[in-house]
Protein backbone atom coordinates (compact mmCIF):
# COMPACT_ATOMS: atom_id res chain seq x y z
CA UNK A 1 0.00 0.00 0.00
CA UNK A 2 1.58 3.65 -1.11
CA UNK A 3 0.64 6.26 0.72
CA UNK A 4 -0.33 9.66 -1.14
CA UNK A 5 -1.20 12.93 -0.60
CA UNK A 6 -4.98 13.34 -0.11
CA UNK A 7 -5.64 9.83 1.16
CA UNK A 8 -7.67 8.94 3.37
CA UNK A 9 -6.81 6.87 6.40
CA UNK A 10 -9.39 4.97 8.79
CA UNK A 11 -12.41 6.94 6.98
CA UNK A 12 -10.90 9.93 9.26
CA UNK A 13 -7.48 11.30 9.05
CA UNK A 14 -6.49 12.88 5.55
CA UNK A 15 -3.14 12.83 4.45
CA UNK A 16 -1.67 16.18 3.79
CA UNK A 17 2.09 15.93 3.47
CA UNK A 18 4.95 13.98 4.07
CA UNK A 19 6.84 15.13 7.17
CA UNK A 20 9.72 12.14 7.27
CA UNK A 21 10.59 8.89 6.00
CA UNK A 22 13.45 6.56 7.62
CA UNK A 23 13.89 2.68 8.48
CA UNK A 24 10.75 2.19 10.09
CA UNK A 25 8.40 4.12 8.48
CA UNK A 26 6.78 7.70 7.46
CA UNK A 27 5.67 10.40 9.07
CA UNK A 28 2.59 12.35 7.42
CA UNK A 29 0.99 15.71 8.79
CA UNK A 30 -2.77 14.80 8.01
CA UNK A 31 -5.76 16.06 9.29
CA UNK A 32 -8.73 14.86 11.65
CA UNK A 33 -11.91 15.76 9.57
CA UNK A 34 -14.12 14.82 12.29
CA UNK A 35 -12.52 17.16 14.91
CA UNK A 36 -11.43 19.62 12.78
CA UNK A 37 -7.41 19.54 14.04
CA UNK A 38 -4.30 18.84 12.36
CA UNK A 39 -2.61 15.27 13.43
CA UNK A 40 0.83 13.77 12.61
CA UNK A 41 0.50 10.32 11.26
CA UNK A 42 3.16 7.78 11.71
CA UNK A 43 2.76 5.00 8.92
CA UNK A 44 4.80 1.74 9.27
CA UNK A 45 6.15 1.41 5.25
CA UNK A 46 5.21 -1.88 3.43
CA UNK A 47 8.36 -2.01 1.59
CA UNK A 48 10.69 -3.43 3.94
CA UNK A 49 11.87 -6.50 5.37
CA UNK A 50 11.18 -7.77 8.51
CA UNK A 51 7.83 -6.26 8.28
CA UNK A 52 5.89 -8.45 11.11
CA UNK A 53 8.83 -7.44 13.46
CA UNK A 54 8.47 -3.82 12.72
CA UNK A 55 4.85 -3.98 12.87
CA UNK A 56 5.30 -5.30 16.41
CA UNK A 57 7.19 -2.38 17.56
CA UNK A 58 5.03 -0.22 16.39
CA UNK A 59 2.75 -1.92 17.98
CA UNK A 60 4.66 -1.45 21.55
CA UNK A 61 5.34 2.40 21.03
CA UNK A 62 1.51 2.90 20.77
CA UNK A 63 1.07 0.41 23.65
CA UNK A 64 4.07 2.45 25.65
CA UNK A 65 2.37 6.45 24.73
CA UNK A 66 -0.80 5.64 25.42
CA UNK A 67 -1.36 6.23 28.95
CA UNK A 68 1.64 8.98 28.60
CA UNK A 69 -1.08 12.06 29.21
CA UNK A 70 1.67 14.94 30.17
CA UNK A 71 1.68 18.36 28.74
CA UNK A 72 5.59 17.63 27.60
CA UNK A 73 4.72 14.41 26.01
CA UNK A 74 3.09 14.68 22.87
CA UNK A 75 -0.37 12.68 22.96
CA UNK A 76 -0.91 9.53 21.21
CA UNK A 77 -4.74 9.65 19.68
CA UNK A 78 -4.82 6.54 18.25
CA UNK A 79 -3.94 2.91 16.63
CA UNK A 80 -4.80 1.60 13.83
CA UNK A 81 -3.99 -1.20 11.30
CA UNK A 82 -4.82 -2.01 7.59
CA UNK A 83 -3.45 -4.13 5.31
CA UNK A 84 -0.82 -4.97 7.93
CA UNK A 85 0.39 -1.43 7.95
CA UNK A 86 -0.24 -0.11 10.92
CA UNK A 87 -0.69 3.94 11.68
CA UNK A 88 0.33 5.96 14.91
CA UNK A 89 -2.06 9.23 14.67
CA UNK A 90 -0.48 11.70 17.33
CA UNK A 91 -0.62 15.24 18.89
CA UNK A 92 1.22 17.45 15.58
CA UNK A 93 3.44 19.39 17.14
CA UNK A 94 4.53 22.53 14.57
CA UNK A 95 7.63 23.19 16.54
CA UNK A 96 11.50 23.51 15.67
CA UNK A 97 12.88 20.49 17.56
CA UNK A 98 15.75 21.77 19.86
CA UNK A 99 18.26 19.46 17.15
CA UNK A 100 17.34 22.80 14.65
CA UNK A 101 17.51 25.62 17.58
CA UNK A 102 21.17 23.84 17.86
CA UNK A 103 22.26 24.31 14.48
CA UNK A 104 20.98 27.48 14.20
CA UNK A 105 22.39 29.24 17.19
CA UNK A 106 25.19 26.86 19.07
CA UNK A 107 25.41 27.15 22.51
CA UNK A 108 22.02 28.47 24.52
CA UNK A 109 22.34 30.90 27.28
CA UNK A 110 21.60 28.84 30.70
CA UNK A 111 18.73 30.89 31.63
CA UNK A 112 17.13 29.66 28.58
CA UNK A 113 18.63 26.09 27.95
CA UNK A 114 17.31 25.38 31.62
CA UNK A 115 13.28 25.70 31.05
CA UNK A 116 13.73 23.13 27.86
CA UNK A 117 15.98 20.73 30.24
CA UNK A 118 12.95 21.02 33.13
CA UNK A 119 10.03 20.14 30.80
CA UNK A 120 12.03 17.34 29.52
CA UNK A 121 12.99 15.91 32.64
CA UNK A 122 9.20 16.43 33.85
CA UNK A 123 7.85 14.44 30.86
CA UNK A 124 10.64 12.02 31.57
CA UNK A 125 9.67 11.58 35.19
CA UNK A 126 5.74 10.62 34.12
CA UNK A 127 7.06 8.16 31.51
CA UNK A 128 9.24 6.65 33.97
CA UNK A 129 6.54 6.16 36.49
CA UNK A 130 4.62 3.99 34.22
CA UNK A 131 7.37 2.02 33.41
CA UNK A 132 8.54 3.28 30.02
CA UNK A 133 12.44 4.18 29.49
CA UNK A 134 12.27 6.69 26.25
CA UNK A 135 15.94 4.74 24.95
CA UNK A 136 16.41 7.66 22.52
CA UNK A 137 16.27 11.01 24.38
CA UNK A 138 18.22 13.28 21.81
CA UNK A 139 17.75 17.20 20.25
CA UNK A 140 15.65 15.51 17.22
CA UNK A 141 12.98 13.91 19.41
CA UNK A 142 12.58 17.24 21.82
CA UNK A 143 10.23 19.89 20.18
CA UNK A 144 10.67 23.39 21.61
CA UNK A 145 7.27 25.85 20.36
CA UNK A 146 8.03 29.79 20.15
CA UNK A 147 6.54 30.24 23.51
CA UNK A 148 9.16 27.56 24.86
CA UNK A 149 6.36 24.73 25.30
CA UNK A 150 8.26 21.61 25.16
CA UNK A 151 7.11 18.36 23.62
CA UNK A 152 8.82 14.81 23.81
CA UNK A 153 8.19 12.98 21.17
CA UNK A 154 9.07 9.40 19.36
CA UNK A 155 8.97 6.34 21.85
CA UNK A 156 9.66 4.32 18.72
CA UNK A 157 12.75 2.41 20.75
CA UNK A 158 11.01 2.83 23.98
CA UNK A 159 11.07 -0.19 26.32
CA UNK A 160 8.17 -0.91 29.21
CA UNK A 161 8.86 -2.68 32.15
CA UNK A 162 5.25 -4.50 31.06
CA UNK A 163 5.62 -5.51 27.87
CA UNK A 164 7.43 -8.55 26.64
CA UNK A 165 10.97 -8.10 25.75
CA UNK A 166 11.41 -7.14 21.77
CA UNK A 167 15.03 -6.36 21.37
CA UNK A 168 17.44 -9.24 21.97
CA UNK A 169 20.28 -9.39 25.01
CA UNK A 170 23.07 -7.78 23.78
CA UNK A 171 21.10 -5.25 21.25
CA UNK A 172 22.49 -1.79 21.29
CA UNK A 173 19.40 0.52 20.94
CA UNK A 174 19.36 4.25 20.99
CA UNK A 175 21.62 6.96 18.90
CA UNK A 176 25.46 7.28 19.46
CA UNK A 177 25.96 10.88 20.14
CA UNK A 178 23.47 10.07 23.23
CA UNK A 179 23.46 6.96 24.53
CA UNK A 180 24.25 5.79 27.57
CA UNK A 181 27.13 3.58 28.55
CA UNK A 182 25.02 0.86 29.28
CA UNK A 183 22.76 0.95 26.31
CA UNK A 184 25.98 0.90 24.65
CA UNK A 185 27.27 -2.12 26.08
CA UNK A 186 24.07 -3.98 25.61
CA UNK A 187 22.65 -4.01 28.68
CA UNK A 188 19.15 -2.94 30.16
CA UNK A 189 18.08 0.59 30.50
CA UNK A 190 16.92 1.90 32.93
CA UNK A 191 15.40 5.53 34.06
CA UNK A 192 19.22 6.33 34.36
CA UNK A 193 19.55 5.57 31.12
CA UNK A 194 17.52 8.69 30.11
CA UNK A 195 19.15 10.60 32.66
CA UNK A 196 22.46 10.36 31.14
CA UNK A 197 21.22 11.00 27.38
CA UNK A 198 19.05 14.06 28.67
CA UNK A 199 22.94 14.91 30.37
CA UNK A 200 24.41 14.93 26.69
CA UNK A 201 21.73 17.32 25.88
CA UNK A 202 22.31 19.70 28.30
CA UNK A 203 26.34 19.13 27.32
CA UNK A 204 25.65 20.25 24.23
CA UNK A 205 23.14 23.33 24.94
CA UNK A 206 25.89 24.37 27.81
CA UNK A 207 28.79 24.56 25.30
CA UNK A 208 27.96 24.02 21.76
CA UNK A 209 29.20 20.54 20.83
CA UNK A 210 28.51 16.88 22.56
CA UNK A 211 31.33 16.00 24.72
CA UNK A 212 32.04 12.79 22.55
CA UNK A 213 32.41 12.41 18.85
CA UNK A 214 34.57 9.42 16.24
CA UNK A 215 34.74 8.64 13.11
CA UNK A 216 31.85 5.58 13.34
CA UNK A 217 28.78 5.45 15.32
CA UNK A 218 31.07 2.99 17.43
CA UNK A 219 33.67 4.62 18.27
CA UNK A 220 31.29 7.35 19.76
CA UNK A 221 29.38 4.68 21.84
CA UNK A 222 32.98 3.40 22.81
CA UNK A 223 34.16 6.05 24.02
CA UNK A 224 30.72 7.12 26.30
CA UNK A 225 31.66 3.47 27.33
CA UNK A 226 35.68 3.90 28.45
CA UNK A 227 36.53 7.80 27.86
CA UNK A 228 36.04 10.87 30.39
CA UNK A 229 33.84 13.18 30.05
CA UNK A 230 35.74 16.48 29.06
CA UNK A 231 35.27 19.15 31.31
CA UNK A 232 32.76 21.91 30.63
CA UNK A 233 34.01 25.60 29.86
CA UNK A 234 34.77 27.68 33.06
CA UNK A 235 32.59 30.05 32.16
CA UNK A 236 29.45 28.03 32.86
CA UNK A 237 28.26 28.36 36.09
CA UNK A 238 29.81 26.34 39.21
CA UNK A 239 27.01 24.37 40.53
CA UNK A 240 25.04 23.90 37.30
CA UNK A 241 28.58 22.22 35.80
CA UNK A 242 28.73 19.84 38.53
CA UNK A 243 25.19 18.53 38.41
CA UNK A 244 25.40 17.79 34.88
CA UNK A 245 28.38 15.98 35.33
CA UNK A 246 26.55 14.18 37.69
CA UNK A 247 24.32 12.90 35.15
CA UNK A 248 26.97 12.18 33.09
CA UNK A 249 28.68 9.30 35.52
CA UNK A 250 29.16 6.59 34.17
CA UNK A 251 27.88 4.32 36.58
CA UNK A 252 24.59 4.91 36.72
CA UNK A 253 24.37 4.59 40.70
CA UNK A 254 26.25 7.88 40.35
CA UNK A 255 23.80 10.17 38.66
CA UNK A 256 20.66 11.32 40.04
CA UNK A 257 17.93 9.20 42.00
CA UNK A 258 15.39 10.15 39.36
CA UNK A 259 14.10 12.62 36.46
CA UNK A 260 12.34 14.78 39.33
CA UNK A 261 15.38 15.37 41.12
CA UNK A 262 17.00 16.69 37.90
CA UNK A 263 13.84 18.84 37.34
CA UNK A 264 13.80 20.07 40.73
CA UNK A 265 17.81 20.46 41.00
CA UNK A 266 17.62 22.77 37.61
CA UNK A 267 14.83 24.53 38.32
CA UNK A 268 16.70 25.76 41.30
CA UNK A 269 19.54 26.46 39.65
CA UNK A 270 17.87 28.84 37.20
CA UNK A 271 16.21 30.80 39.64
CA UNK A 272 19.25 31.54 41.26
CA UNK A 273 21.09 32.36 38.23
CA UNK A 274 17.73 34.19 37.12
CA UNK A 275 18.26 36.31 40.75
CA UNK A 276 21.97 37.20 39.42
CA UNK A 277 20.74 38.04 36.27
CA UNK A 278 18.66 40.38 38.11
CA UNK A 279 20.79 41.95 40.58
CA UNK A 280 23.44 42.61 37.62
CA UNK A 281 21.20 44.63 35.71
CA UNK A 282 20.04 46.65 38.64
CA UNK A 283 23.71 47.01 39.25
CA UNK A 284 24.52 48.20 35.84
CA UNK A 285 21.58 50.34 35.98
CA UNK A 286 22.76 52.25 38.81
CA UNK A 287 26.73 52.33 37.38
CA UNK A 288 24.91 54.40 33.88
CA UNK A 289 23.21 56.62 35.89
CA UNK A 290 19.68 55.30 35.92
CA UNK A 291 17.44 54.81 38.89
CA UNK A 292 15.88 51.37 40.05
CA UNK A 293 12.03 51.71 40.33
CA UNK A 294 11.16 52.27 43.70
CA UNK A 295 9.99 48.69 45.21
CA UNK A 296 7.03 49.30 47.65
CA UNK A 297 5.60 46.63 50.13
CA UNK A 298 3.12 46.99 52.69
CA UNK A 299 2.31 45.08 56.22
CA UNK A 300 -0.90 43.71 56.90
CA UNK A 301 -3.07 46.43 58.73
CA UNK A 302 -3.47 46.39 62.21
CA UNK A 303 -6.07 47.80 64.34
CA UNK A 304 -5.33 50.45 66.27
CA UNK A 305 -6.64 51.45 69.81
CA UNK A 306 -8.46 55.13 70.13
CA UNK A 307 -7.70 57.86 72.40
CA UNK A 308 -9.57 61.18 72.90
CA UNK A 309 -7.68 62.19 69.75
CA UNK A 310 -7.76 59.34 67.28
CA UNK A 311 -11.24 60.25 65.81
CA UNK A 312 -12.59 60.74 62.18
CA UNK A 313 -14.82 63.98 61.24
CA UNK A 314 -17.24 62.73 59.08
CA UNK A 315 -21.03 64.28 58.46
CA UNK A 316 -19.91 67.38 60.77
CA UNK A 317 -20.24 64.56 64.26
CA UNK A 318 -17.16 63.37 65.73
CA UNK A 319 -17.42 59.60 65.25
CA UNK A 320 -15.17 57.59 67.17
CA UNK A 321 -13.85 54.27 65.05
CA UNK A 322 -13.36 51.64 67.69
CA UNK A 323 -16.01 49.97 69.16
CA UNK A 324 -14.95 50.50 72.30
CA UNK A 325 -16.08 54.06 72.25
CA UNK A 326 -19.37 53.76 71.28
CA UNK A 327 -20.94 54.80 74.75
CA UNK A 328 -18.62 58.53 73.64
CA UNK A 329 -21.45 58.93 70.79
CA UNK A 330 -24.42 58.14 72.83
Amino acid sequence: MKLVEGQLIHRRYRLDCRLAQGGMGEVWKGYDIQLNRPVAIKALRDDQNNAEAKLHRLRAEAHNSANLAHPNIAALFEYYEHDNIGFLIMEYVPSDSLADIYHKRGALPPTELLPILIQVARGLFVAHSHGVIHRDVKPANIMVSDTGEVKITDFGVSYSTNQEQITQDGMVVGTAQYISPEQAQGKQATPQSDIYSLGVVAYEGLCGHRPFTGATPVDIAAAHVNDPVPPLPDSVDWQLKQFVMSMLAKDPLDRPKDALVVSRTLARIERRLLDQETAQADETMISLGGRIPRRVSSAPHAATLLTTQNRNQFGGRTVATDPRNREEQQ
